[in-house]
């Protein structure tokens, strides 16, 4: 009977402690408007629940997100999104769609993904003129497909990228709405400070 007490009370401190809202990782960040001072250099407002930042040492993108492919998922392979901003995108060209080009030789790469011909839309972003590129991959192995979006824009001299991606099995549809978080992630997206390349041009001059 004591085993049993201890095994209900455990049951519900679990129940308590997962009912806790998750800690702000922004916490010491967030300026008045709600927006997100980020590194001293980025500020942005980011997409709300059930998007939540990604934290993985990565070194292919400078801040991004993920959710599930519902509310109330984390999100877990083949039915995740993530959105993110590149301080570094693949590449290495200073031509937007050059630079599209050698992003998709390299992007995914690991996920042995085969994409299809991307298509091109001339747009703006970060105050200046950007290339929108649309495309969906396919990994033939396991079945599953993703759905890109990418948007190259200008930072000074270098090209910076913006990206969305959203896996699903491959006879599952994609949810296009998800998107507008990617839209209003760029649209609020400025910077507060020089970049670390435009702070070595200055000290060169």
């Amino acid at each position: 009977m004591k085993y049993l007490l201890l095994i209900f009370i455990s049951f519900l401190l679990g129940g308590c402690l997962a009912a806790e809202p998750p800690a702000d990782p922004f916490a010491g960040m967030r300026m008045a408007d709600g927006s997100v001072l980020w590194e001293d250099e980025y500020r942005f407002t980011p997409p709300p629940p059930p998007w939540q930042l990604l934290t993985l040492d990565e070194e292919d993108y400078s801040v991004a997100f993920f959710r599930g492919c519902r509310k109330e998922e984390p999100g877990n392979y083949p039915c995740e999104s993530t959105l993110a901003y590149a301080e570094e995108p693949f590449g290495y060209s200073r031509d937007l769609e050059e630079r599209q080009e050698e992003f998709f030789r390299r992007f995914l790469w690991a996920a042995r993904v085969d994409f299809e011909k991307p298509s091109l839309k001339k747009t703006r972003a970060l105050g200046g003129e950007a290339l929108q590129a649309d495309t969906v991959g396919h990994e033939r192995v396991l079945g599953h497909k993703v759905l890109v979006r990418v948007i190259f824009a200008h930072r000074g001299e270098r090209i910076v990228a913006f990206y969305f991606t959203q896996w699903r099995p491959a006879d599952e549809e994609f949810d296009q709405s998800q998107l507008k978080a990617l839209e209003n992630f760029v649209g609020g997206f400025t910077f507060t400070a020089p970049s670390f390349y435009e702070k070595l041009v200055t000290r060169q001059d």
